[in-house]
Order: structure tokens, then sequence, then C-alpha cells
């Protein structure tokens, strides 16, 4: 029973790793795949007034709580007037780049985290367990035999 304990940790453990290992070398991968999945509904609703596209373009600004983005390639007022929530105004300097970045990245810290967290836990559980069958295994030479005699 208790080599499958520490298996289970040790599973656990080999599975925590190469997840915590991933987000330390690609820390800004999510963020960059968010903003682009952006740029690319923003540019569509630019384009051509497409409605699904526009539902997503405003469902997006209602989650992160954002209005458009500034743009070097031209006047972005008529997609921000369209798809931003009511009482929401580009001037304001919620920049919906700059919100899910600020999104991404405090739950992505949230997350790296949680797994700090994880990998201590199935380290401790580890040891434990580990210290556990060898307390028991070792156990059975610890067992006094003959009798006591108090005076």
């Amino acid at each position: 029973l208790h080599p499958q304990g520490f298996f289970c940790f040790a599973l656990a453990f080999c599975g925590l790793i190469p997840a915590a290992c991933w987000r330390y070398t690609h820390s800004t991968e999510v963020e960059d795949s968010m903003m682009d999945v952006y740029d690319f509904v923003y540019e569509e609703v630019r384009r051509n007034t497409s409605s699904f596209r526009r539902h997503e373009l405003t469902a997006i600004h209602k989650a992160f709580l954002c209005c458009g983005k500034h743009s070097p390639f031209g006047d972005t007022t008529n997609v921000e007037n369209k798809t931003c929530p009511l009482g929401q105004v580009h001037d304001e300097g919620q920049d919906c780049l700059q919100e899910i970045r600020v999104f991404l990245k405090k739950h992505m810290d949230f997350v790296f985290s949680l797994l700090g967290i994880a990998i201590g836990f199935t380290v401790y559980g580890m040891i434990l367990t580990s210290f556990l069958w060898f307390s028991i295994h070792f156990s059975s030479n610890l067992y006094r035999k003959g009798k006591y005699i108090l005076r």
C-alpha cells in the first residue's frame, strides 16, 4: 500500500515539474496567443462588418472590461463605437491589448504559485510515505522479546 502512495506522489511530481518548466520557459506564449486572437478579431471587424466577429469582439470587450486598441494603421473609433460596452470610452486608456496582458499575467502568476505549492506537497508526500514505509519495514527488528519486571 505504501509503495503505491509513493508512486502516486512521484507520478504527480513528474507531471508538475514539466508544467512548471513550461510555464517558466514559455512565460509570454499564452499572452501573445491571446493578443494575436484579439488582433485578428479586431482587424476582421475593422475590414468588414461581419456580425459574428462583431459579437466576438463585443464579448471580449465585456470580459476584459476594455475598449479597443491603439492602432497606427488608422482610425478605430468606428469599430469601438459598435463593439464597446455602453459607458466605456476609448480615451480612458483601457487599451485591450494591455488589459489582456495584465489579466493573463496575473492569472498565470497565480497558476505558477499553485504549481509551486503542489510540487511542495508532492515532495512532502513522497518523503512522508517513504519514511512511513521504512519505519514499518524495519520495525520488525524493534520488537522487544522477553519480560519486563518493574521493581
